[in-house]
């Protein structure tokens, strides 16, 4: 299977994220900020990243952008997020991120499964 970061700043959400994606044979990372994801990263070197949207500290799209200078901007990246975007507001993500899916708190488990496992197989 595949290396999965998890990046949220919720204990809870995070360990839930890892036990499921450890119950689905994936290796898993944590980081609680973005900051400390930025840190990890180049050396974690995951398949996928299932990062939080609302976290204190830097913002989502100062963490994409990092990752841009930092000539990551290839990382699969999935968010998991509370935010309901719109549809001008996911496309301008996924295209100008190149962010791969993202899936809505509280989330349906076989849903994230599979919307993972598309994620590394795109």
């Amino acid at each position: 299977m595949g290396k999965i970061m998890i990046v949220d700043d919720n204990r809870d959400i995070a360990e839930t994220l890892r036990t499921i994606m450890e119950i689905e044979k994936h290796e898993t990372e944590l980081a609680s900020n973005g900051e400390e994801f930025l840190s990890k990263v180049e050396n974690v070197n995951p398949d996928l990243v299932l990062l939080d949207v609302m976290m204190p500290g830097l913002k989502t799209k100062d963490i994409l952008t990092k990752l841009k200078e930092k000539n990551l901007e290839k990382l699969k990246i999935m968010l998991v997020t509370v935010v309901r975007f719109s549809e001008e507001e996911r496309k301008f993500l996924m295209e100008q991120f190149k962010i791969r899916d993202y899936v809505t708190k509280p989330f349906d488990v076989p849903e994230l499964v599979n919307r993972v496992r598309n994620a590394l197989i795109s």
